[in-house]
């Protein structure tokens, strides 16, 4: 059976790149969070990398298959965030007083995508380094497998684990609404509630 991402690396949408995946999930019948997130240093990538998680849909019950879920490209040159498969265009900069220079092996630049599946709809947020932007949300069926993506535009002279360092694919529930528990003055008049340790899946 062919894999996702040897399936996705003939859309043309990535039809440029070179794919590799870091995992995948899978969507169950209820709401998780989940997400994906590497670490780049600039002056150590190729000037045109791929970053997404993505699933392939079969049309119409057939062998041809469409990817959908969320991808950017990102122009280390011109430090512009570009839209790959949703037709959303220019997302953003990446911003930084100092430039790309400014991201190194001790502060690396982060990428990182946060998903939120509710009933049949996927609600995401692009992350780079310290900026957010919300991101179309698509309609997704489950039981669905979302496949991470990175790749990069040219020859890449480094073994690309080298390049997209710190790779993290997790998963969490999301906290069921419940009735409120009465009332108790503890004293502090202060609750706090821990949200799940990220792990990867």
């Amino acid at each position: 059976m062919e894999s996702l991402i040897a399936s996705a690396a003939t859309d043309p949408a990535f039809s440029d790149f070179q794919v590799m995946s870091f995992g995948s999930v899978l969507l169950p019948d209820h709401p998780i969070r989940f997400g994906f997130q590497v670490d780049i240093v600039p002056s150590n990538c190729p000037t045109s990398i791929l970053f997404g998680l993505i699933s392939r849909d079969h049309v119409n019950g057939g062998r041809a298959a469409k990817t959908s879920g969320f991808a950017v490209r990102v122009d280390l040159e011109m430090r512009e965030v570009w839209d790959m498969i949703n037709d959303s265009g220019l997302v953003g900069w990446v911003e930084h007083p100092l430039g790309l220079a400014a991201f190194t092996d001790e502060e690396p630049l982060l990428l990182g995508w946060e998903i939120e599946f509710y009933g049949q709809v996927l609600i995401p947020k692009l992350i780079v380094a310290d900026q957010q932007w919300l991101y179309p949300a698509i309609q997704c069926p489950s039981p669905i497998v979302m496949e991470s993506v990175v790749g990069w535009q040219g020859e890449c002279d480094a073994d690309p684990r080298s390049v997209f360092l710190h790779p993290a694919l997790w998963r969490e529930q999301v906290p069921q609404e419940s009735p409120a528990a009465p009332h108790r003055d503890s004293g502090s008049g202060i609750g706090i509630e821990g949200r799940p340790e990220r792990g990867e899946s």
